[in-house]
């Protein structure tokens, strides 16, 4: 049961890192251990590659401006 819950607490720590919500003195304890322990840095890549992932697969529109102007036009002319 122990190693159950260290995992749980690793594994958000190293999501709470990715959020940006650590203070900087933990992120460092973070890194460091992610630098020293092949368990912690294995949680850490395999957070980044979930979230790399991700980003990849949001499509986010170019020019936000774009977007507000189509839907001034629809509202202002729904005919179009």
């Amino acid at each position: 049961m122990k190693d159950f819950n260290a995992q749980q607490d690793m594994n958000k720590q190293v999501e709470m890192y990715f959020d940006q919500v650590l203070d900087p003195s933990s992120s460092q304890e973070l890194l460091q251990r992610v630098n020293s322990d092949p368990v912690w840095s294995q949680a850490f890549e395999r957070e980044k590659n979930i979230r790399e992932g991700i980003k990849k697969h949001i499509y986010r529109p170019v020019n936000s401006s774009q977007l507000s102007q189509a839907i001034k036009n629809h509202v202002l002319d729904p005919k179009k």
